[in-house]
């Protein structure tokens, strides 16, 4: 094979795998670092073990692919309650016992789940609604 065409199926390679692990927007910085890497593993890793090319661009594609849809699953899964409750009580320490769920949610957590989150604390009694406060007491 010629290098041009070793270079081009590196390239279409890469393009696939990143199609392949489904990013939640067409250029997402992480997302094809992530991808780039995992490629990169999988085609050396399957080069050096089998010696042909065209598996090692298989290995490429899928490991790239399968640790890109990881990511995503990752990301769209967002924070669980329990992480979300620990950073509403820091951040209620930190604001003098009072937290809004536009607190939460400029710390990364989505409305639904600050909201949740919130609603769950003052549920088993860790702090009382006050308005759209939640006032946690010490």
């Amino acid at each position: 094979m010629s290098p041009t065409l070793l270079w081009l199926l590196f390239g279409l390679g890469l393009v696939v795998s990143y199609g392949l692990s489904r990013p939640r927007r067409p250029f997402d910085p992480i997302q094809i670092v992530l991808v780039i890497t995992a490629y990169v593993f999988g085609l050396s890793l399957a080069w050096f073990a089998s010696g042909s090319g065209w598996i090692a661009l298989a290995a490429g594609v899928l490991a790239g692919a399968l640790i890109g849809r990881w990511n995503r699953r990752l990301v769209v899964g967002g924070i669980g309650l329990g992480a979300a409750e620990q950073l509403a009580l820091k951040l209620a320490w930190r604001h003098g016992g009072v937290v809004e769920t536009a607190d939460l949610t400029a710390a990364g957590v989505d409305p639904d789940t600050a909201r949740a989150t919130l609603e769950n604390l003052e549920a088993r009694g860790l702090c009382k609604k006050d308005g759209e406060r939640y006032r946690f007491e010490r």
